[in-house]
């Protein structure tokens, strides 16, 4: 009867806290004191001997900063009945059961309650061996970030999970006797470990990705998949896309559990006018302060994307169609070949085919998840570090003497980007001849010269570093043009991808319109520029 008593007068405090104002707080920090006079005194442990293991320091500033700071001492402190109270030390306190979180917690935080008693933790609940101030400290606890957490509250999350499970002697006692060596606390399978647990709690990838609490941890066996946190159903992914009202302070979150008249209490509430809490939405817009991978892209950008390479490989398909279409069989031709594609080039040039190749390939995998996705990480990002070595590559090979093929002669070039493409729209159909052929001066046209230089000295470098800061996000800068940073890296780097997969497309089409359709292809495997000449 006294517990429920007191649990009464400390929800009367509660109820009359915002009425009371400043006076309430007066009175809390009045009936805190005479326990502060001792527990503040941060040579408490040392004058208690009987209760060494027990932290009896609190420190005023972290309370009063914590979400517990204007609730009274006794509201979940109290003395054994028949006991001579607080006045005498060592404090002969109540049961357990009488001032456990759950007293004050139990209702509106019900959910929460539920999932940890379904946690891995459940056994060692029941046998009094876990509580909940075994990951929450109430006396300096501040009110978590279910969705997009600081560095620090990360930082202070995971510390509550290894303070236990990287102490051999504590661990052992509350796992039945296994030893803490055998936990892979490195997560040595995991994929660039240090970005993942510098950015994630513990509790984003081992609780239910079905329980919103986060309350609900699972066996390490159980939270393994790289899709548990990546795929688009995930619970990691709903919390980065949406700001989600805690279920204690969000209007009706208690309604149909069977505590309330809900008909009386809805009635009541559509009479009142409530602003909607704010909701940091990524689903639908550009840009937002958090990536990751195979979840923040846009749908949008997805379709406009698809639609236009699909656009792009139908006009060259029906290019290609209307050539043969029209094709001239030609008598009394022979076929001439230069040798113009040096060793060196060819090497450069399938070397940068393989690597483009896997990474268009891997970027798939990636930004739509697939199974085997640590897999294709490992893929795209070795396969982006060798691109750009053979991007140097071809840097030096230029530098030896094959860059003078991308200087492209202004002199006339009006006239020469307007010849060159009326052959591709129009003479190309009746067989008229080349506009300008290679030769060892200049290997490409005008139109390549252009594209080549766009693409090679432009779009490559710029997805190179794209990626890199991708790969190594803590060198991206937070903000670029007052835009969140990461996000704009990220949609620049799918960008570059979307244009060189485009390019590739016209390449390969490209390829086919030498003096014969196979000419160009054979001359990147022997080296020989074949082209046609009368007999």
């Amino acid at each position: 009867m006294r517990g429920l008593f007191k649990r009464g007068l400390f929800y009367l405090v509660l109820g009359l806290s915002p009425v009371a104002g400043q006076a309430a707080a007066v009175a809390t920090e009045q009936l805190n004191q005479p326990c502060q006079a001792c527990h503040a005194d941060s040579d408490i442990q040392g004058i208690s001997t009987n209760k060494t293991q027990v932290d009896l320091f609190v420190a005023p500033d972290s309370f009063q900063e914590s979400v517990h700071g204007g609730v009274p001492c006794i509201a979940c402190h109290q003395s054994k009945p028949e006991s001579e109270g607080f006045a005498v030390t060592p404090h002969q306190l109540a049961p357990v059961d009488v001032n456990r979180c759950e007293s004050c917690h139990g209702v509106a935080m019900r959910d929460t309650v539920h999932a940890v008693q379904q946690s891995v933790h459940k056994e060692k609940i029941s046998q009094g061996l876990f509580t909940c101030t075994s990951c929450h400290n109430a006396h300096t606890m501040q009110k978590g970030e279910i969705n997009h957490p600081s560095g620090q509250q990360i930082a202070d999350d995971n510390l509550q999970c290894t303070s236990c499970h990287s102490r051999a002697g504590v661990y052992s006692q509350l796992s039945g006797g296994k030893a803490s060596k055998d936990q892979d606390m490195a997560h040595s399978t995991l994929p660039y470990a240090p970005q993942h647990m510098s950015a994630l709690r513990c509790i984003d990838c081992h609780a239910d990705v079905k329980d919103p609490t986060m309350h609900r941890i699972l066996s390490a066996d159980k939270s393994v998949s790289c899709e548990q946190c990546h795929g688009n159903s995930s619970l990691l992914a709903m919390r980065l896309k949406n700001t989600t009202p805690d279920e204690d302070v969000s209007a009706g979150s208690l309604l149909g559990k069977g505590i309330f008249d809900d008909q009386a209490i809805r009635e009541k509430l559509a009479k009142v006018s409530v602003p909607p809490p704010p909701v940091r939405q990524v689903n639908g817009a550009l840009f937002t302060d958090s990536y990751m991978i195979g979840n923040n892209g846009s749908g949008r950008m997805d379709h406009y994307f698809a639609y236009g390479i699909c656009g792009l490989v139908v006009l060259l398909l029906s290019h290609g169609l209307g050539r043969i279409a029209t094709r001239r069989r030609m008598a009394g031709i022979v076929i001439e070949k230069h040798y113009l594609y040096t060793l060196p080039v060819r090497c450069w040039h399938w070397l940068n085919a393989l690597a483009f190749a896997l990474l268009i390939v891997s970027g798939f995998a990636l930004h739509w998840v697939h199974s085997s996705f640590s897999l294709w990480v490992d893929i795209h990002n070795t396969a982006g570090i060798a691109l750009g070595f053979i991007w140097l590559g071809f840097l030096a090979v230029a530098l030896c003497g094959n860059g003078h093929h991308y200087c492209v002669r202004w002199q006339g070039i009006t006239d020469r980007v307007i010849r060159q493409t009326r052959f591709y729209l129009y003479g190309i159909f009746r067989g008229d001849p080349h506009p300008e052929h290679a030769t060892e001066a200049a290997k490409f046209n005008v139109l390549q010269q252009i594209g080549y230089i766009t693409v090679m000295f432009l779009c490559l470098p710029l997805l190179l570093v794209t990626g890199l800061l991708m790969m190594y996000p803590a060198y991206t800068p937070e903000y670029i043009f007052s835009l969140p940073g990461k996000q704009i890296v990220a949609y620049l780097h799918y960008a570059l991808a979307v244009v060189m997969v485009a390019f590739i497309a016209v390449h390969l089409y490209l390829c086919s319109t030498g003096d014969t359709p196979g000419a160009l292809l054979k001359g990147m495997l022997d080296g020989f520029h074949r082209i046609r000449k009368p007999k």
